[in-house]
């Protein structure tokens, strides 16, 4: 048998020789991926601290100056006129709707009766007003364009009489002679209809018998409101003192900043001639210290007169409220006075400590950073940008997100979890193949555009609902704005559907087959097995499922923004269910809405800062909380 050489090794190439490899260089770069990623997770939180802890002894810089120029003083005070402009508020509002309430049919005639001129006059008013224009005698048009002008404004006329507006209060007959008025009329007519003017004729009578009855309550509203007139003017004249003294401590504030920046360059300079200028220019914005105790002393020797003031307001209160009637004739006059009836024992008790609070006072007493920090995280005021003062307080912001996320997660779980049952459990395969993409083609949409959806469709389609008569049982109906916590709950529990639904149906499917084999051998129906066995075995994969559609909802910006309605204020939770028609104001809109107008580095800017933290932290524990579930379920 021939002898065969053994094959020579191939030579080793020249990489591998340095310790090389193709296997190697492709780990190398997932590797180098992956640790990319972790450092730039990391310099984003480096970031978000640099920037956001920063705000807290700038803030707290801003609330010794509130103290220090007496405006918190004044603020005693404007606390106590607040509070009485807004129960007055209250019962004008009361009074109103009990005047509305008694002659609602004849306001609704009248205000029917004017949409359905207005709705025309809308349609055609620019031709009519081009037509009008070009038949002055100064203007001389051409016979053709006046000709084609009014064939226009017949097409339009035609266009905006078939398109009004219903008219439930109306009659048939009232209808009609309406339209036959406002299509006979001469298109350079101004003036109402004869029926338009006897509906709002009508109307006013009617309010005028109404006001009769309840002269009483209005004598009693007006004094109570004249009764604050006093400390409002006392509360204007301490106002014009208090903000020149802070305007002097903030520029001298600024000053110092300047000077302070200008010695840290001359610090680093290398030049000796360019440092003795930077010295030169600290030492030439040095600020003069401003006069604070001057002006503080002369705002104190007003305390005797706050205190009068405040005791002749609680006096004339409590006199005031034992003439209020208990209830009035319409549900929701009745209810705003019974707001009113609650909130002023809450008044009266204000009233009451306001003189040792004003003799307590002392404009030397410190802030510390954990009043700053405090207040930011307890406060219910976000004020910025004005004359008076800024304050940082997150509650309405987070009480606005939070509801948003409550009506979100309500429509959202049933109908998410729901539809991942049935389509893993239920469906045919002909109807898996037609719902899991169009329920998944929902995250195709982007978020702008359901926002827009959202403005000019859904918004307005639920208002003119609530309009309706028929469904002013529901609580918040009528609406009074369409961009509401609940308009914006709608939407994204449309965009969090998908995310609970996918991931639901893994988790259902992810359950071993042997569970429902073994259900079955036991007698179990379909249905049995599914909600005895099937959803028990995975709630914690739907669990999970949910956890991560609150963060999809909490960390939306685009729908809330364009939605909510952006009111910074905790809602009115008196209103019951109602409060969901309110709109608010919500952590990530007031990023996206501010973020961008505030000067760098300012305390404002780093203020939102704090809120993107906030925001960071929930959203990481919220997804923790979720991955942990879904680490369960797989063991």
């Amino acid at each position: 048998m021939p002898h065969e050489d053994p094959q020579p090794p191939e030579p080793a190439k020249r990489f591998q020789k340095q310790g090389f490899s193709y296997e190697n260089a492709i780990k190398f770069f997932f590797a180098s991926n992956a640790g990319l990623t972790i450092v730039i997770l990391a310099l984003i939180i480096t970031f978000l601290l640099k920037e956001g802890l920063g705000f807290f002894p700038g803030y707290q810089r801003e609330l010794e100056v509130y103290r220090i120029a007496g405006l918190e003083f004044v603020d005693i005070s404007r606390k106590n006129l607040t509070a009485h402009e807004q129960i007055t508020s209250i019962l004008n509002r009361s009074y109103y709707a009990e005047i509305n309430g008694n002659c609602a049919h004849q306001m609704h005639r009248s205000q029917e009766a004017s949409a359905l001129v207005n709705a025309y006059s809308d349609l055609t008013g620019p031709t009519r007003d081009l037509i009008v224009n070009n038949s002055q005698p100064d203007s001389s048009p051409s016979p053709e364009m006046l000709t084609n002008l009014k064939k226009n404004f017949e097409k339009q006329k035609s266009k905006a009489l078939s398109t009004l507006p219903p008219t439930p209060h109306l009659t048939p007959e009232e209808r009609q002679a309406l339209i036959e008025s406002i299509r006979s009329r001469a298109f350079d007519a101004t003036e109402d209809p004869p029926l338009v003017a006897s509906l709002a004729t009508e109307f006013a009578e009617a309010r005028e018998k109404q006001v009769k009855p309840l002269e009483r309550l209005r004598t009693t509203i007006d004094t109570f409101e004249s009764a604050g007139s006093e400390l409002s003017s006392l509360v204007s004249e301490m106002t014009g003192s208090v903000t020149a003294t802070k305007e002097k401590i903030q520029h001298a504030d600024i000053l110092e900043k300047d000077r302070k920046t200008l010695l840290a360059a001359a610090s680093g300079a290398k030049d000796p001639v360019e440092r003795e200028k930077l010295i030169a220019a600290a030492h030439a914005s040095l600020a003069e210290k401003p006069d604070i105790e001057g002006p503080i002393n002369i705002l104190m020797e007003r305390r005797p007169a706050c205190i009068a003031v405040h005791q002749s307001l609680k006096d004339a209160a409590a006199s005031i409220s034992t003439q209020l009637p208990n209830s009035l004739t319409q549900p929701e006059a009745t209810n705003l006075l019974k707001v009113a009836h609650n909130l002023w024992p809450l008044f009266l008790a204000d009233l009451e400590k306001t003189p040792q609070t004003i003799n307590d006072w002392n404009h030397k007493t410190p802030v510390p950073l954990s009043t700053a920090i405090s207040s930011f995280l307890t406060g219910k005021d976000w004020v910025t940008g004005g004359e008076w003062q800024d304050f940082y307080g997150i509650l309405p912001l987070a009480a606005g997100s939070l509801m948003i996320s409550i009506v979100a997660l309500t429509l959202a779980i049933p109908s998410g979890i729901g539809a991942a049952i049935y389509v893993n459990q239920f469906a045919s395969k002909r109807e898996q193949s037609l719902i899991k993409p169009v329920i998944e083609f929902i995250q195709a949409i982007p978020s702008v555009v359901l926002g827009f959806i959202g403005i000019l469709i859904f918004g307005t389609i639920l208002r003119d609902l609530s309009l309706m008569d028929s469904l002013r049982w529901i609580p918040g109906f009528p609406i009074e704005e369409r961009l509401n916590i609940f308009t914006a709950g709608c939407l994204l529990a449309l965009m969090s559907i998908p995310t609970i639904f996918s991931l639901a149906e893994d988790a259902i499917n992810n359950v071993p087959s042997a569970y429902a084999e073994a259900a079955e051998a036991l007698g179990a129906s379909r249905v049995q097995t599914t909600f005895r066995v099937i959803i028990p075995a995975a709630f914690s994969g739907i669990l999970a499922a949910v956890l991560l559609g609150f963060g999809r909802v909490i960390g939306e910006t685009m729908v809330v923004l364009l939605v909510a309605g952006n009111r910074i204020k905790i809602p009115d939770f008196t209103s019951g269910l109602g409060t969901f028609f309110q709109p608010c104001h919500t952590l990530t809109g007031i990023i996206a809405q501010e973020l961008g107008e505030v000067p760098l580095g300012s305390v404002h800017y780093r203020a939102l800062f704090v809120v993107g933290i906030l925001l960071f932290a929930v959203v990481l524990i919220i997804n923790a909380t979720a991955h942990r579930f879904v680490n369960r379920m797989r063991q």
